[in-house]
């Protein structure tokens, strides 16, 4: 039980009777909010050095992205048909970048094997100078020089 006195000596200590429902301070039924350890303020808080350069990294990654997008749309845009007429008006953006791409492996495949078939003569050449320099006791060099040939050649 509390007396007059008790109540009259403590009146610096508020009752959650005594509180505004506008406060900071939570209803007497609500939960007690969760308290931030920094003070609100308008300037950021000290960051992670690493978050920043990932953060940076990412904004880079994600402009190349989209100026590669950029690039292969207008790639896929002048692309023809192998025929060499134009793309149907009426394909998807999807038609088109198929057709482009298959029209693009095609000509890789064959300069593909057109380099294979350069490579296998280059090698039957040096092959044949290699046996030209033996029979003429020679270094492969001087064989090279006589068929007016440098070392890229």
């Amino acid at each position: 039980m509390t007396t007059q006195g008790e109540n009259a000596t403590a009146p610096s200590q508020p009752t959650s009777d005594s509180i505004p429902p506008s406060s900071e301070a939570p209803a007497p039924s609500s939960p007690s909010p969760v308290k931030t350890s920094q003070p609100e303020t308008s300037t950021p808080a000290p960051t992670n050095p690493r978050l920043t350069a990932l953060a940076t990294k990412k904004a880079t990654l994600e402009q190349t992205l989209a100026d590669l997008q950029a690039q292969r749309s207008a790639i896929v845009a002048q692309t023809t048909l192998p025929s060499g007429l134009a793309m149907p008006a009426d394909w998807n953006e999807e038609q088109r970048t198929k057709q482009a791409l298959s029209g693009a492996n095609s000509i890789i495949k064959e300069h593909i094997a057109l380099l294979h078939k350069y490579n296998e003569m280059k090698d039957i050449g040096q092959g044949l100078m290699g046996l030209i320099a033996e029979q003429r006791g020679v270094r492969v060099s001087e064989v090279m020089e006589d068929f007016d040939m440098g070392r890229k050649d």
